[in-house]
């Protein structure tokens, strides 16, 4: 069975109706709703990094750019109460070389003792003997210091106290035995405070010394005549002090006492003074 033949007018208007169709179809979607659906499609995107971004935040727990307040680079220094007192201000702890005010006697009104201490480079005598001090210096070094000390003292250059107690008053009367004989002037010297000027002669050590003997010449002691007992003052150091022994003449302060010292016997000694102070002349 033969198909009818299609008219080529009816094909024609049909294809034209379709086209027109179309066109119609495609103006009706304004560029407005479309610029709308692709912004929507761009928000849900968007949206969907966002919330990505937001979950994996919380999972790593650090924010990047983490919401804190603004602290001030200058912080607002507190003003100090005048009650309390500043710690920075407080005085330091002393050091090796420092007093504590709170050991410090002189806070009390009392002064510290003065203890001098020989130079480092001082030769020491190997003994005690009168003949270890003169190996170590000689006649002319002793005299010579001697001299020079006896200028000073009248000059009037070695001052502490008032007055220096000379051993001319110590020695000024014979002495027999014990106090016998001794002038009322010498007795009344005892419990004072005196200053008085001399060589040291050492007891049995040379060094760390707690007590030693004071006497007006070295030289005589060495090479002359020794003094006799009342020509003799034996120094006691003060408690938990000590010294080295000194070349150089001394100059000490102290409370004088007037005592027989009696050993196996015999009187050892009858002056004795109790130092506060020992403090090496050096003349240059």
């Amino acid at each position: 069975m033969a198909l009818p033949t299609p008219d080529p007018v009816q094909m024609t208007m049909k294809t034209l109706l379709a086209t027109i169709a179309f066109s119609s179809l495609l103006t009706c979607q304004s560029p407005a709703s479309a610029e709308t659906e692709f912004q929507w499609g761009m928000g849900v995107s968007a949206g969907i990094g966002a919330e990505a971004q937001i979950t994996a935040d919380k999972c790593s727990v650090q924010d990047p750019k983490p919401a804190a307040k603004k602290q001030d680079p200058k912080p607002a220094v507190k003003k100090p109460d005048p009650k309390k007192p500043d710690p920075k201000k407080q005085d330091p702890k002393p050091g090796k070389n420092e007093k504590d005010p709170k050991k410090d006697p002189k806070a009390n009104g009392k002064e510290e003792p003065r203890i001098d201490r020989p130079d480092e480079n001082q030769p020491v005598p190997t003994g005690t003997d009168p003949a270890d001090i003169a190996a170590m210096k000689s006649a002319e070094d002793m005299l010579r210091a001697e001299k020079r000390l006896q200028q000073e003292i009248r000059a009037g250059k070695i001052t502490g106290l008032d007055k220096i107690l000379p051993f001319d008053e110590l020695t000024s009367w014979p002495y027999e035995d014990g106090l016998k004989g001794m002038p009322k002037r010498v007795k009344k010297l005892s419990g004072k405070k005196v200053l008085m000027t001399g060589f040291m002669l050492p007891i049995d050590e040379v060094q760390n010394i707690k007590e030693f003997l004071l006497v007006e010449s070295l030289w005589s002691c060495c090479y002359g005549q020794p003094p006799d007992i009342h020509g003799i003052v034996r120094v006691v150091m003060p408690k938990k002090k000590t010294t080295d022994y000194f070349f150089d003449p001394l100059k000490l302060i102290g409370t004088f006492k007037v005592e027989a010292t009696m050993m196996d016997g015999y009187c050892v000694d009858i002056y004795q003074l109790h130092c506060e102070t020992l403090e090496a002349l050096k003349f240059k």
